[in-house]
Order: structure tokens, then C-alpha cells, then sequence
């Protein structure tokens, strides 16, 4: 742990002795059927949930910073709705404009200019025919409203990442650009990508590659005001040697003024990096995902059929939930955090899980 600490004062983040693990649940809300939450609030703390079902895409809005939800609104019903394994809608928020992506038979976006009341046609934002087609994709907002999307894409037949790019809240894109081809005939497959803008508007996109039997995650950075990306670099010291795709893509965390951490798996443990690229050994598990809250990095993964929750530097990581998947975490603007996932229960329809810490 003191390895770890060193890491992160480095990259500019603070302790504190009351892990955000242990801290009370403030409110938690049920919400069923549903899967694949997402969440993303704007600067004054109003909190939007999207989420799918079948092949309907929906969202509720929350005006008391996540401790209670309203109504669903369904956005669209999307033929062929990629959802499930990091598959599902994508959300983002500046001001009065929401904007949805989601993955069918293409990548499409829709927004909403009043709050969420109504919403527009599908925009597809792939300009080549069935190129998003395994569904993967991630959104991420520009501190100005500028929109990024990046995707797994198969147009050249091998898989890529490609990327493009919004300036009127998804309304229409722009062209679109590859930012990573392996040298190796394709990225993994089947392991959704990154993308997290920070405070200052620098840009990072993370994938897994394929290289010599080898599936690490890379990342490559884009500077605010730049064109182009940097020159990708694999993250961590050690490699996975593995015949088939772990369907695992992790998750960027963004320290502000250019610098970038993640957390990732590779064959069963949970580690995370720090911006100097060194790597620590969080735990066992699968799926995790990280945020930067009130100056702390929280992390939460799957642990076998459980939800564990971590506070970084502070101690081992901690249960949380049973039958609990596919966490996804937001800090809030004015502090604290929400975690939403899914859970299964017994006698209930798969649903998901928001909780205000």
C-alpha cells in the first residue's frame, strides 16, 4: 500500500482515513426491469440515469443529486439494441442538452434540447455501413459540451478503435477517424473501449490490444486544442498471454492538466495505474471500474458473484453487494458519490441498483 500511495500523491490525489468503501449509503433506489446502467450529471448536480431493456432505451432524471429518480423516459426503441457485457446506452449532459448513444445495427445518438421531455430521430454516427457492429462503445463530454465517442470497429475487417466528434450535443458528427490499428491484425475483439475528458479538456481513449498473443490495455492521449492523438503506449509492466478475448475493457480516471490513471484486469486480478504507468496489484476480480471522488480514487469490481468496493491506499477491498454486476460510478459535482449496477434477485426480474454514498 505504501507503493500505491506514493503512486497517486504523485498524480496529485489526497487521503483521507474515511474510506469512501465504509461511508454510509445515503439513499438507494430499485429499479426493475432494467440493465447496463450509466450515469452522468451536469454542474449542478442534476443526475441522469439511462439504462436498457429489450430493445428499448431509457432514462430517468434525478433532482435532488441521485437520492431519488423520476419517471422513466423512453428514449427510443432500437432494433438490435447491443446490451449486456459493457454493451448498452451511453449518456452525456451540458446544461438542457442530454444526448444518448447506443449500439443496433449501427452507432446512433439521440438528444434532447428541453431537459429530457422530448428527443430526436436516431443520428448514425459510423459512416460506414454495420462498422460498429459488435456493439462496444464508450462517451465521454468536453468540460465546453463537445461530444467524443470511440467505438471498436470492424470496416477494414480486422477490428480498430475509431473515434468521432460532436459540437452541438450530438446533432451531427464528424468524420470518422481511426485512432488505434494493431500491428497485429486486430485489437481484442470483444472488450469495450474508454473515453474520459478531464477538468482543462485533454482527452484519453483506452482499449485492450492483440499483439503476439498478448492482450494488454493501451492508451493513447489527446492534448485540448490538439488534432491528433499520441502515440499509444501499452499500460502496466506485466503482459496476458491469452487464446480469446477476457471481454474486459476497465476503466480512465482523470487527475486533471493532462494526466490519466486506469484500472483494468488482467487473467483474474484487479490493478491500477497510476499517470507514471506503474502498476498495482489491487485484488482478484473482473470488471472494475474507477472515479475520482472528492479526492480520493474509489474502485468497485466483481468478485466472484459479489460487488467489492475499494478506497485506494486504504486497506484491502470490501463486499458490498451479492449478485451484483456491472458497476458504473459518478462523482458529483458538489461531492459524493453514485454507484448504480446490476442485481439479480430470486424472486425479481434482473434489475439495477443506484446508491448515493
Amino acid at each position: 500500500m505504501k507503493k500505491l500511495a506514493s503512486l497517486l500523491l504523485l498524480a496529485g490525489v489526497a487521503f483521507s482515513s474515511n474510506a469512501l468503501a465504509g461511508e454510509k449509503t445515503v439513499s438507494r433506489t430499485e429499479v426493475q426491469p432494467a440493465t447496463q446502467p450509466q450515469l452522468a450529471a451536469d454542474l449542478n448536480g442534476e443526475v441522469w440515469l439511462t439504462y436498457g431493456h429489450a430493445e428499448a432505451i431509457l432514462v430517468r432524471r434525478s433532482g435532488d443529486g441521485g437520492e431519488t429518480f423520476g419517471e422513466p423516459i423512453k428514449v427510443a426503441t432500437l432494433p438490435s439494441l447491443a446490451l449486456g457485457m459493457r454493451r448498452g446506452p451511453r449518456i452525456a449532459v451540458h446544461g438542457d442538452h442530454v444526448t444518448i448513444t447506443a449500439i443496433g445495427d449501427e452507432l446512433v445518438s439521440f438528444h434532447s434540447g428541453d431537459g429530457g421531455r422530448t428527443w430526436s430521430a436516431a443520428v448514425t454516427i459510423n459512416d460506414v455501413a454495420t462498422s460498429a457492429r459488435e456493439g462496444l462503445h464508450d462517451l465521454a463530454t468536453a468540460p465546453d459540451g463537445r461530444l467524443f465517442v470511440t467505438w471498436l470497429d470492424l470496416r477494414e475487417g480486422a477490428m480498430m478503435v475509431c473515434g468521432a466528434e460532436s459540437v452541438d450535443h450530438g446533432r451531427t458528427w464528424s468524420k470518422n477517424e481511426p485512432i488505434y490499428r494493431s500491428p497485429d491484425k486486430s485489437v481484442c475483439e470483444c472488450c469495450h473501449p474508454s473515453a474520459t475528458f478531464d477538468a482543462q479538456g485533454n482527452l484519453a481513449v483506452m482499449w485492450r490490444n492483440s499483439i503476439a498473443g498478448s492482450r494488454d490495455l493501451w492508451m493513447a492521449t489527446r492534448a485540448a486544442g490538439a488534432r491528433e492523438f499520441s502515440v499509444a503506449r501499452k499500460l502496466g509492466q506485466g503482459t496476458w498471454k491469452i487464446a480469446g478475448c477476457p471481454m474486459d475493457g476497465g476503466r480512465i480516471v482523470a487527475y486533471g492538466h493532462g494526466r490519466f490513471g486506469s484500472v483494468w484486469q488482467r487473467a483474474g486480478e484487479i490493478y491500477f495505474t497510476a499517470d507514471s504507468g506503474s502498476e498495482v496489484l489491487l485484488g482478484r476480480g473482473k470488471q472494475p471500474v474507477a472515479v475520482v471522488c472528492d479526492g480520493k480514487v474509489f474502485a468497485c469490481w466483481q468478485d466472484g458473484p459479489n460487488l467489492v468496493t475499494a478506497q485506494l491506499g486504504q486497506g484491502a477491498a470490501a463486499k458490498h453487494a451479492s449478485n451484483a454486476k456491472f458497476a458504473t460510478a459518478l462523482a458529483l459535482p458538489g461531492g459524493g458519490l453514485l454507484v448504480a449496477y446490476e442485481q439479480a434477485a430470486e424472486t425479481n426480474p434482473p434489475g439495477i441498483v443506484i446508491e448515493r454514498w
